[in-house]
């Protein structure tokens, strides 16, 4: 046997190869997509993700991951079919995936009462709610407003109050600046309900609070006598009030941070024995609504130990730098952003591995569906020159432009396939022919207790789990050597 009937035969191979993995590809194709093997694989690597591995925290995981999946956020992301025909085969879909959970005894990952899920959700839609189920932004809102309302009452109006009322002693004028005083409460209560309400940040609320006292400064100068010692004495003590609001930048730095909760201290809100949680319920004991609210909601809002301490690893990375309001909490949703993108990259790995194990599976039920015997096909092309001239001849056109790629080269590939399917006599199926051929080879076979026909058909399993892609490459690369020919020599 020379070289080029060698290459000849394995030009056939490769392109069986080729084509069975075509039609094996579609196959796992349309199974993956009535079970939706992708929505399912999702759902379990973010379980698995909540859980952080720890079977203890399995079901907690699930519940949240169900309750993430109600979110606005990822409920979206689950578009329903539209029209007739599309809504009958996605009906048809989640009838096959209940019967197919059902024979198998595998959980619904979906949920009660659900029966999809989104195949991909973009790390944005993940961080956002999980943040949502959390309260992260709310929490954040209603203890800095807190916060910043006690700042507001212990360190100015009281103080202002109490220095004034000497003056009103000293003075024997009870009614000395009232009407400022009033004016200043006024300002004060304006600065923390437009901070309530997100108008502001807590940078610019401060400064305007700064700014409301040296107003009330400048009214208390045109009203007091000049040069008077009292006058002197109340405007030095008013001085002082204001400076330890903000003296220095550090010192507004210092002040700022004890009144922005950081996301440390949000996520403590889960831990009931946290200064955190206590400072929640003494809100929601004084009868703040909003913080009533958030109790209840953060009640429901399962958070396994897992994902705690690797939220808490997270927001150590966090820098508490916040310029605008709730900016800490959308750092920490970009950092979010970034673990789930890291961890769906894993599990992107685990979902090819296993689609690699059930390609396998389908490889080798299709070679012994269709008798696909690699001996027998690579026998056949050895002694049947027809054969063999007839599938290198359709090889050579589906691989005519060297530049081509198999997704460019779609109706090249189905009308090579179809060629192949119906007018090359392949040496494939149960029929009788074939069947007599392959019983009388493994009459001469070497090997005991493994049929010839067996070994071949986990062979071309073997082959055709690699893929399309794989063999139109190599079917390429094997026309190229076989078009390589001696360059003719120049005349002399």
């Amino acid at each position: 046997m020379n070289f080029p009937i060698v290459l000849d035969i394995a030009l056939g191979l490769v392109f069986i190869f080729f084509v069975l993995s075509l039609l094996a590809s579609e196959a796992q194709e349309i199974i993956g997509t009535l079970l939706q093997w992708r929505a399912e694989h999702l759902k379990q690597s973010i379980e698995v993700l909540l859980a952080g591995n720890e079977r203890d925290t399995e079901a907690s995981a699930q519940a949240l991951a169900d309750a993430l999946y109600e979110s606005p956020w990822i409920r979206s992301l689950d578009q329903e079919a539209k029209g007739t025909i599309a809504r009958s085969f996605r009906d048809l879909s989640h009838l096959i995936g209940r019967a197919y959970r059902a024979l198998t005894g595998q959980r619904n990952v979906f949920g009660s009462g659900k029966t999809s899920g989104p195949s991909y959700i973009p790390p944005e839609a993940f961080a956002n709610s999980l943040l949502e189920r959390m309260q992260m932004g709310d929490l954040w809102q209603v203890l800095a407003n807190d916060r910043l309302r006690g700042l507001a009452c212990d360190r100015v109006l009281t103080p202002v109050a109490s220095i004034l009322s000497d003056l009103k002693a000293n003075s024997g004028n009870e009614f000395l600046l009232n009407p400022e005083l009033q004016q200043l409460e006024k300002g004060i209560h304006q600065i923390v309900e437009d901070f309530r309400s997100g108008v502001v940040s807590l940078p610019q609320s401060l400064d305007r609070v700064v700014n409301r006292l040296d107003e009330f400064g400048l009214m208390a100068r045109d009203v007091l006598p000049d040069h008077h010692p009292l006058t002197e004495t109340f405007l030095r003590r008013l001085e002082y009030i204001k400076r330890g609001l903000a003296s220095t930048p550090t010192e507004r730095a210092a002040l700022l941070s004890k009144l922005r909760p950081n996301v440390a201290q949000l996520l403590d809100i889960f831990d009931h024995h946290s200064p955190a949680y206590s400072e929640l319920s003494y809100l929601a004991e004084g009868g703040n609504r909003e913080a009533q609210v958030l109790l209840t909601r953060l009640g429901r809002a399962t958070v396994t130990p897992a994902l705690r301490d690797s939220l808490v690893a997270i927001a150590q990375q966090v820098e508490v730098s916040a310029d605008t309001v709730r900016d800490d909490v959308q750092l920490f949703g970009l950092e979010l952003e970034k673990w789930f993108d890291r961890s769906m990259e894993r599990a992107t790995g685990v979902y090819k591995r296993n689609a690699k194990a059930v390609a396998l599976m389908i490889g080798i039920a299709t070679a012994v569906s269709i008798n696909a015997d690699s001996f027998h096909i690579a026998n056949r092309l050895a002694v049947d020159p027809t054969l063999r001239t007839s599938i290198t001849q359709t090889a050579d056109q589906l691989a005519a432009d060297p530049n081509a790629n198999l997704n460019e080269s779609l109706i090249q590939v189905q009308s090579a396939v179809n060629q192949a399917l119906n007018q090359i006599p392949l040496p494939l199926g149960h029929g009788r022919v074939v069947v007599q051929q392959q019983q009388e080879a493994e009459q001469t076979w070497p090997i005991p207790f493994v049929p010839r026909r067996v070994l071949g058909w986990l062979i071309s399993g073997f082959a055709i789990s690699m893929g399309s892609t794989f063999w139109f490459n190599v079917l390429k690369k094997v026309i190229n050597v076989r078009n390589t020919g001696d360059k003719p020599a120049s005349g002399g």
